[in-house]
């Protein structure tokens, strides 16, 4: 009887603990999964070549079609060629006539896009920017509206081209710059996310070796300072005096040469206008919930309340100043710092829209090519993929599955960015000369 009772004992558990077949295929998919996103083997230089390349080839083709069927300046689907540059445009129109105050009251503004139109309403188009940018795009109006718009976005790619063919100078970076989707979302859209790109990669560039020019295009940011916000905190912890106070005598003489142009009722109906358009646009929903790329945008977006989703983008930014403060005051690669705080510069406000995700070239650049001098650490390959084609995905992924993918991976980038830096901290690295192998599978 006991041997018998010790038998069945040891059936029982033989049974209880052997997995069943179904499992056991489970865990080896999951395992398999696992593997294959941690090195991400199959990424070959090729394979980037070729797939960014059909993207853009389809980004282009699309984007014919849309020129080729639109009708007097506006698309099919209702929205103005070149996208929001008609605000832009309007603005110009309005301070060439000596009336740049106008551009802050929305009806008047609103009757001016049309009149760019041709008396077509498609919306209205709510001109935030302070009255320095209104400097910036003066003389659009000097040009008819397509080649004002062409013109504008062009050269504002060429400056963007050039920082990123700095961070990364190989054919890949280039490549990679050029078929980056944000790219021709930025140019479709008739927006200043190159300009931004440039000004602040740029100015990156330049920190080390000429401070006082680095600190000139970073105080032009000025232009868009809900995007700057970390700029001076990077500077003061790492003690680089002399660029902080040039980006300040930047923004302080960039801001008094537009009061000097355009006078000071202008600035008076900007900061008039401004708790207006963030009562209307944040607070009220103006602008549609899910096309904010924020955390802000995600909580609103589920039905939070705006407390709540002031408190949500609060804890956010505190975690990008957290990480800008613990990467900038080391000793460590400049890339990381300069990545850090590039993606930084997107976690801190609410406001941020698609085509601000332009700036994400820089720190998905910087980061890559640490991958490629040292070698990528797991999931890394993961994290630039994602974050190299989410202008592309963000928006319809939100949209369509209510899940605001945005902030996940600029969170997960910057979580990326810390544990290289941490990375760097515990190890003793030796640079390697880059070469293209690493991206090559081994055979």
């Amino acid at each position: 009887m006991d041997s018998r009772g010790n038998i069945n004992t040891v059936r029982e558990s033989i049974v209880v603990t052997t997995p069943t077949l179904a499992h056991s295929r489970l865990l080896r998919l999951v395992h398999g999964l696992t593997g294959w996103l941690r090195d991400f083997s199959w990424l070959t230089r090729q394979r980037v070549t070729f797939y960014s390349g059909v993207l853009l080839a389809a980004y282009l083709v699309a984007a014919i079609c849309q020129l080729a069927n639109s009708h007097h300046l506006i698309f099919e689907s209702g929205l103005c060629v070149g996208g929001d540059f008609v605000d832009s445009y309007a603005a110009s129109i309005a301070a060439l006539k000596g009336d740049p105050a106008s551009v802050y009251d929305v009806h008047r503004q609103h009757v001016q896009q049309a009149a760019v139109m041709g008396g077509k309403d498609f919306g209205v188009l709510v001109f935030s920017y302070p009255p320095t940018y209104l400097l910036i795009v003066l003389p659009l109006a000097m040009l008819p509206f397509v080649a004002s718009w062409v013109l504008f976005e062009t050269a504002t790619l060429a400056g963007y081209l050039a920082v990123l063919g700095r961070i990364a100078p190989i054919p890949l970076g280039y490549w990679l710059a050029i078929t980056f989707p944000g790219v021709i979302i930025n140019f479709m859209c008739g927006q200043n996310g190159f300009l931004t790109t440039a000004l602040i990669g740029g100015g990156l560039l330049l920190l080390n070796r000429w401070p006082l020019l680095a600190g000139f295009l970073l105080g032009l940011m000025a232009y868009k300072p809900h995007l700057a916000i970390l700029i001076p905190l990077a500077l003061i912890v790492a003690r680089q005096w002399r660029a902080l106070i040039a980006t300040a005598v930047s923004a302080i003489l960039f801001a008094a040469t537009s009061l000097g142009v355009f006078g000071p009722s202008t600035w008076r109906a900007f900061f008039g206008n401004l708790a207006i358009t963030q009562k209307i646009v944040l607070d009220q929903g103006g602008i549609n919930f899910p096309t904010l790329q924020s955390i802000f945008g995600a909580v609103r977006m589920w039905g939070g309340s705006v407390d709540v989703a002031y408190m949500s983008q609060a804890v956010v930014a505190i975690y990008a100043a957290c990480a800008v403060v613990w990467v900038w005051q080391s000793t460590r690669p400049f890339a990381l710092k300069a990545a850090t705080l590039a993606v930084g510069c997107l976690m801190v406000s609410p406001y941020l829209l698609q085509y601000d995700l332009v700036l994400l070239a820089l720190p998905t650049a910087w980061l890559a090519m640490e991958g490629f001098e040292k070698g990528f650490l797991p999931y890394e390959k993961v994290v630039l993929v994602l974050s190299w084609i989410l202008p592309r995905i963000s928006e319809p992924v939100t949209m369509t599955s209510k899940i605001p993918i945005a902030p996940i991976v600029i969170i997960i980038l910057m979580t990326a960015i810390l544990r290289r830096s941490s990375h760097c901290e515990a190890v003793d690295y030796q640079p390697q000369p880059f070469h293209l192998a690493h991206l090559e599978t081994p055979a």
